[in-house]
């Protein structure tokens, strides 16, 4: 099978979505499928890889994790017609994601869409002014968008009850979580990323993420502040960038704990396995996931969680691994410090985290995702003889 992917955000840039595109492009590979990706351009990039086309873009993976891609159909229309895909599948509801549906029509062919974001909460973080009306109006952007495709890929059962009640789709829906490639987790070395931050001795609660306002980090530190005065020897440690980072630092000095928050900044994604086996806790305050990638990949390396109660933390949880708390940093101190203050429950945690995880593999997943690509193609078909 052919497939066509349409992206706002593609590597190097480091989110969510570009890992899903990644692990799956890879599953697919490996199973026998040509997958196509079009994608925005970055300046001093090169692909190593095949079947990547790029568009030109102004790079906004700081603040946003996507580009702004002027859509240009003409340019790309002799390669994507002549790659001949059975299927297009949009990661985005806007710009490439109105290419995809453009060619998808054009060529007649179905479009796939995976809903990665609650995109109306996400316009409402960066929109200071009528908050509430842009969120309507992204509601209505994103109905729009729901005509156009065949078939929607949602990460968890949660967004699923969520695109029934908000939008009305409730056929041609599959639930596909994202996979973990579970290898890069195995027979971790710890030491090193320690000492280099002087954690030896220390309790770390990890945050892995992009340090922006709706992860809800404002409550993550209110939280930390209490954690702190009964477990002096905590350090909590953030792993990515983003545009709240400045703040949050303003925010700890006026609190006095700047040196026991650690910012790492980003790094490779390869690396990353190694800060979740160096900690002790996995931290999640955010309430505008769909899943929760960050959590699956806490839970390959052993790592207890601490979520708050959301969509994504709800469903990943549910076989264990974690425990689910209130979204107020009073509840979410309790769980932390109930969890550091007793090992054997840190270790029946890590032990259910470990087994839950079996289901994110790579291959897993990707067999889900190649049977909603066959759903949709048999639905096509079927309705293009009238069925």
């Amino acid at each position: 099978m052919r497939i066509a992917i349409f992206s706002n955000a593609y590597l190097p840039s480091i989110s969510g979505v570009v890992n899903s595109i990644t692990l799956f492009r890879k599953g697919l590979i490996a199973a026998g499928h040509e997958v196509h990706v079009f994608a925005p351009e970055y300046e001093e990039y090169d692909d190593a890889e095949p079947y990547i086309f790029r568009f030109p873009a102004l790079d906004l993976s700081d603040q946003l994790d996507i580009s702004i891609i002027v859509p240009i159909k003409n340019r790309l229309e002799p390669t994507v017609e002549g790659i001949k895909p059975a299927l297009i599948h949009s990661q985005h509801p806007v710009w490439m994601g109105d290419l995809a549906a453009s060619f998808a029509r054009s060529l007649n062919i179905p479009l796939v869409f995976t809903f990665h974001t609650q995109y109306e909460k996400y316009v409402q973080h960066y929109t200071p002014i009528a908050s509430k009306l842009a969120g309507l109006i992204t509601d209505e952007v994103i109905k729009r968008y729901l005509r156009n495709c065949e078939h929607v890929v949602v990460p968890t059962e949660s967004i699923r009850e969520m695109l029934a009640k908000n939008y009305g789709i409730e056929r041609g829906v599959s639930v596909v979580p994202t996979p973990v490639d579970l290898v890069k987790f195995q027979d971790i070395q710890t030491e090193k990323i320690r000492a280099s931050f002087g954690l030896d001795g220390k309790e770390v609660l990890l945050f892995v993420g992009r340090l922006a306002r709706e992860k809800g980090l404002d409550m993550l530190l209110q939280a930390f502040t209490l954690i702190q005065e009964l477990r002096p020897g905590v350090r909590l440690l953030l792993l990515g960038r983003g545009p709240y980072e400045g703040t949050l630092k303003a925010q700890l000095a006026n609190l006095g704990l700047r040196d026991l928050v650690i910012f790492a900044g980003a790094v490779p994604h390869e690396e990353v396995p190694g800060y979740y086996a160096a900690a002790d806790l996995f931290v999640f305050p955010s309430t505008t996931e769909t899943q929760g990638l960050v959590i699956i990949e806490a839970m390959a390396a052993g790592l207890p969680v601490v979520a708050v109660r959301a969509p994504g933390a709800v469903d990943v949880l549910t076989e264990g691994g974690g425990v689910l708390t209130e979204n107020k940093p009073e509840a979410f101190e309790r769980e932390v410090v109930g969890i550091l203050a007793d090992s054997g429950r840190q270790r029946e945690l890590s032990d259910q985290a470990r087994r839950a995880v079996e289901r994110y593999s790579i291959s897993d997943a990707t067999g889900r995702m190649l049977n909603a690509y066959e759903t949709t193609l048999d639905s096509w078909e079927s309705r293009d003889r009238g069925g």
